[in-house]
């Protein structure tokens, strides 16, 4: 054998979504691990910007469209290169404003117009998920781009130095220092090289660019950024979006109790060395006397950015010092077990207020990327109902019509959509709204949002999407365990079954005599009987305290001692080739305490982060499972992160007693 075959090396890397980046030269894995992994590192950035450089110019070489030089390459690639060629060609339309060309704006806009218009073809047609996702990320960024010019017509912006084009988020290809570089008013930042994946981006509103812009000035001036508002505004994920644009990875860590500062000191002291940023979800939740420490910590790593030096000296170490680190914490203001943070942390960060973005904005711009051609008149359409139903309906704690309720409608519109493409716009957006929202209704409120998405889709008659196989398998199940076959009951298990095709934590709510366990039960045995094993772990979340159930480490020793729940998810997150589904029951009442530490696990981040600083992920064959009688005491964070199906013992009525 040739000598590089019988040596372990390593030629590329593969996102978890299946993308492959080749690597341009390759690397082994021989010596200390430590050492090898920064070999693999380095070679990852000088491949990602080796394509990111050759994207670029392709894009400006080839005469040919633009939808197949983005098959040419991976996601964010694409992205990078679409981004410095889009600063190009404003800049350009500047020069040419300068030498008198007054229309050359509004040409523009109808060239962007234009390439968008390509796009949604392009969506529409028959893509692999991968490609799909490529150009969905790529919609959401070039509608953006679209609305700033937009602005710039409507405003009459005509020269490059004026506020609203330095305020934005610019792309350069700097021929001097041959490298990518990013800037924005007057901070200057080097693309990362980050390889990501096909990660999916966020819409972008005024409200994002707002947050970016006073994140950057707050990074140039080597602070941190302190996003605060309430829940479902999209703090974590703006921060992590902006970290996407940028090329660099960004890590959340939900923060706890459990957390001390040695804990914490650890995750730095990572971040420092690989230039990542660490976003500190709900960081009011420590305790006050952890945070005292932490200031310390922050202050040694701020001083060593202002004077710019490569190593330095943190918590007893010499580390090496990567410029391009950002610490983040986001707040939640005052629920029960929040503290207020010291005068000596805050002055690190620069508070960043979001307020509930536009939704209407985001529900357009999500439609248009799946493929929807009507997107204006039906994104006004949705945020109506949403609007007059939290208006109109009872009000009950476990309701929440905010930005993940509407995200997940939207999910389930583009599946339905390219499930039944010859199905009209309206019917599948009035299908999707309808099956997502029902299941939480109580009893009164069903008749009220029926007659509130007839008054918006007049005429619409729409049958429930069947699943003809799943429903036998729940009512063989049912009449095997000797219950009275109810169709009332019998939808409620499909509506559980649908919730969770897009949400991975359910909460069935209700009173006792509902029959929560039955639903539950029979959905395992019918995905049992379909060929799809289930397997449920139950358990009591309030039979034992919050260190029995997540874990203690041992402030002394350093020992960790494994809880409960984080041993039951660590078993049943262990990869699996075979098609199962494996479920965590809590059964229990829901309170902020021990809840809170959920609270990445139940939203996109899918991680539950351990007070030794362990992260294991939820994977797609497992979910999270709450059967709980209300929701009294979850905060709106909890609340907005779960699917609900309400159980009313009013719709069993008298027949099971009889």
């Amino acid at each position: 054998l040739p000598d590089h075959l019988n040596r372990m090396s390593i030629t590329a890397m593969v996102s978890t979504e299946g993308e492959l980046l080749e690597f341009k030269n390759i690397q082994y894995a021989e010596g200390k691990v430590e050492m090898w992994m920064s070999t693999v590192l380095a070679e990852m950035r000088v491949t990602n910007r080796f394509l990111t450089k050759k994207a670029i110019f392709d894009y400006g070489k080839v005469r040919r469209p633009r939808t197949e030089w983005i098959l040419d390459f991976q996601g964010m690639i694409c992205l990078g290169a679409d981004n410095v060629w889009w600063t190009a060609e404003v800049e350009n339309v500047f020069v040419k404003i300068r030498q008198g060309q007054k229309r050359a704006m509004k040409d523009y806009l109808l060239q962007m117009n234009r390439q968008l218009d390509e796009l949604v073809v392009k969506v529409r047609s028959d893509l692999s998920k991968n490609d799909r996702k490529k150009f969905n990320a790529l919609l959401i960024i070039d509608v953006h781009a679209r609305d700033i010019i937009e602005g710039f017509v409507r405003d009459s912006i005509m020269e490059a130095e004026e506020f609203e084009w330095e305020s934005q988020l610019r792309f350069y290809w700097m021929k001097s220092v041959d490298n990518l570089i990013i800037q924005q008013c007057s901070g200057q930042f080097d693309y990362g090289y980050e390889y990501l994946g096909l990660s999916t981006r966020l819409v972008i509103t005024p409200l994002t660019d707002r947050i970016y812009l006073t994140i950057t000035q707050a990074l140039s001036m080597q602070l941190g950024g302190a996003p605060a508002g309430p829940a479902g505004t999209g703090k974590t994920e703006t921060t992590k979006d902006l970290a996407k644009a940028m090329g660099l990875l960004c890590m959340v860590t939900n923060c706890g109790e459990g957390m001390d500062y040695l804990a914490f000191g650890k995750i730095l002291n990572g971040l420092c060395q690989c230039g990542a940023w660490g976003c500190f979800d709900e960081f009011n939740r420590i305790d006050i006397s952890v945070l005292s420490v932490i200031s310390t910590q922050l202050q040694t790593i701020r001083s060593a950015l202002l004077l710019k030096v490569k190593k330095f000296v943190f918590e007893g170490q010499q580390i090496a010092l990567d410029n391009k680190v950002g610490i983040f914490i986001t707040m939640n203001p005052g629920y029960a077990g929040r503290t207020e943070l010291p005068e000596s942390v805050k002055a690190l960060f620069r508070p960043v207020v979001c307020i509930v973005p536009d939704l209407e904005l985001i529900c357009l711009i999500m439609l248009f990327s799946e493929g929807f051609l009507q997107a204006k008149v039906l994104a006004k359409k949705m945020t109506v109902l949403y609007k007059l139903a939290s208006e109109q309906l009872s009000k009950q704690n476990h309701y929440d019509f905010g930005l993940r309720a509407l995200k997940s409608v939207l999910v389930m519109a583009g599946e339905l959509k390219r499930g039944s493409p010859d199905l009209l716009e309206n019917v599948v957006l009035m299908r999707a709204l309808r099956d997502m929202n029902l299941p939480k209704f109580v009893f009164d409120d069903v008749p009220l949002f029926l007659g509130l998405i007839k008054d918006l889709f007049p005429g619409l008659e729409c049958p429930r999407v069947c699943y003809p196989d799943f429903n036998s398998a729940v009512e063989k199940a049912l009449v095997d365990a000797g219950y009275i076959l109810l169709p009332i009951q019998v939808d409620k298990i499909v509506q559980m079954y649908e919730t969770m095709m897009t949400r991975h934590s359910t909460m069935i709510v209700g009173p006792t005599g509902g029959g929560k366990s039955v639903v539950i039960r029979t959905l395992a045995q019918a995905q049992t009987s379909l060929g799809l094993p289930t397997r449920i772990v139950t358990l009591n979340p309030k039979a034992c305290s919050v260190i029995e159930l997540y874990g203690v480490l041992d402030p002394d020793t350093r020992d960790w001692t494994d809880g409960l729940l984080s041993n039951i998810f660590r078993d049943l997150n262990k990869p699996t080739d075979k098609a199962e589904r494996r479920y965590i029951l809590f059964d229990g009442d829901v309170d902020a305490l021990w809840i809170e530490n959920m609270n990445s696990v139940m939203d996109d981040n899918k991680l539950l982060t351990l007070a030794n600083g362990e992260r294991i992920r939820l994977l797609t064959h497992c979910a999270l499972l709450f059967e709980v009688g209300d929701l009294k005491y979850a905060s709106p964070a909890t609340v907005s992160r779960a699917g609900m199906v309400y159980v009313d013992p009013k719709n069993l009525g008298y027949d099971p007693y009889w």
